[in-house]
């Protein structure tokens, strides 16, 4: 029995140099979550390795390696790239669902690719799925694949995380494709969201869209049940625990201590992106002024 982990992304990121395909670790926050989870399941992972390939031959190369370590890529295009990932996902639904609508963008090609590479997922996931296995697929880039997979495989055991927030019902309400959406969603048999505002949100937007009706947690749909929960997602804390320990972490903390002194240091490591509040920050840093004990330290990735 296998747990098939489908994302965006893999955990691993290809890269070409000199003619060779370099195999290295991906950045990313659902990745390190989800890294440490243990199961008793076989573990494999269903997403696009990060690289943009045309020719069978290299295809063929990078699915024989990765599969080895059982992640199997989904390759796209770079007009899927433009238009699924940068496009629907980034410049539609990530704006809405953090509520900066001033930002959302909106294309039909955007949608129509959106659709395409879900498909796509769902046909990789056919390829390899058996009975008894299950599948959790990972958040906003990948919506319609539950309802998609439903379809092919009645029975099968769906789980979907949300990793980013659900807007209220006045907001998602805006989307043209809300409808389709949901029903994507609603494909899955559990529903889960990192905060119980999330998840209400979630569930209003059914009941209006689609005049579902919810029993608390849980809607009838059929033959079978589809539940929502919010599970707010959280780290490894022994690893994180047990690095204060080791000499390096030691040193590098004296270090900060001689250099700060006696005070408290606020430290943020976020990409640059206009959810992140970059631009609030450097305001406090700068403009307003602070406590003489307090520090604010960032680092910004590009």
């Amino acid at each position: 029995m296998k747990l098939y982990i489908i994302s965006n992304r893999l955990p691993v990121k290809v890269t070409k140099e000199d003619e060779t395909f370099v195999f290295s670790r991906s950045e990313g926050g659902l990745a390190t979550g989800l890294d440490s989870l243990q199961i008793s399941y076989e573990k494999h992972w269903i997403g696009w390795p990060g690289i943009c390939v045309d020719n069978e031959e290299s295809k063929e190369e990078i699915t024989f390696r990765l599969e080895g370590i059982n992640f199997h890529p989904v390759f796209l295009s770079e007009i899927q790239i433009k238009n699924y990932y940068e496009g629907y996902s980034n410049s539609t639904i990530w704006p809405l669902c953090h509520y900066f609508f001033v930002y959302t963008l909106y294309r039909n090609s955007f949608w129509q690719s959106y659709q395409e590479v879900n498909q796509l997922f769902c046909d990789a996931i056919c390829r390899v799925i058996r009975p008894g296995d299950k599948v959790w697929i990972q958040d906003y880039q990948l919506m319609l694949l539950p309802g998609m997979l439903r379809k092919v495989y009645p029975d099968l055991n769906i789980g979907y995380f949300h990793h980013i927030p659900f807007p209220s019902y006045e907001l998602f309400r805006i989307l043209p494709e809300r409808a389709e959406i949901l029903k994507g969603l609603l494909g899955a048999d559990f529903i889960a969201f990192h905060t119980h505002d999330y998840m209400r949100h979630f569930i209003s937007a059914v009941e209006r869209v689609l005049r579902i009706d919810f029993k608390l947690d849980e809607a009838q749909l059929g033959n079978r049940v589809v539940r929502t929960d919010a599970l707010p997602m959280g780290i490894n804390y022994g690893l994180y625990h047990n690095a204060s320990s080791r000499p390096e972490v030691r040193r590098a903390i004296d270090r900060t201590r001689k250099f700060f002194g006696n005070h408290k240091l606020i430290l943020s490591v976020d990409r640059l992106d206009y959810s992140k509040g970059i631009l609030h920050r450097l305001f406090l840093s700068f403009l307003i002024p602070l406590n003489d004990d307090i520090f604010l330290f960032f680092f910004i990735f590009a």
